[in-house]
């Protein structure tokens, strides 16, 4: 399952679309849900679900994934899990930095990604 923070501006309706081709392309199949809070009571209401991917926060991933009975996974961690993303050795952190990989909240925002590139050149 694809999770689709609705809470302030965390979720990213093109990192959704991403996701579900991904997941589509890997003969898999998705649903995606909305939730404004994200918690291991919501999801336990949805049977058949192997895993979830949580466009939100990262940190909900990172610091609470533990409490959760299904994988809960960044969107780093999805794209590595399907095979389009490699794992780097320094988890990155940079979900909302303007230089960070397309599983983040700008990576459709291609002019800002080069002119930072530039700046750090």
């Amino acid at each position: 399952g694809v999770i689709l923070g609705t809470l302030g501006r965390q979720g990213n309706t093109n990192i959704v679309d991403r996701l579900v081709s991904l997941i589509e392309k890997a003969g898999r199949q998705s649903m995606v849900v909305l939730l404004s809070e994200v918690s291991p009571a919501k999801l336990a209401l949805f049977e058949g679900v192997d895993a979830w991917v949580q466009v939100a926060c990262p940190r909900l991933s990172i610091d609470w994934g533990h409490a959760f009975t299904k994988p809960l996974l960044t969107t780093y961690e999805a794209e590595v899990a399907l095979k389009v993303a490699e794992w780097l050795p320094v988890y990155p952190m940079d979900y909302y930095a303007q230089t960070s990989g397309p599983w983040s909240n700008h990576s459709n925002n291609a002019a800002a990604k080069a002119a930072s590139l530039q700046q750090g050149a």
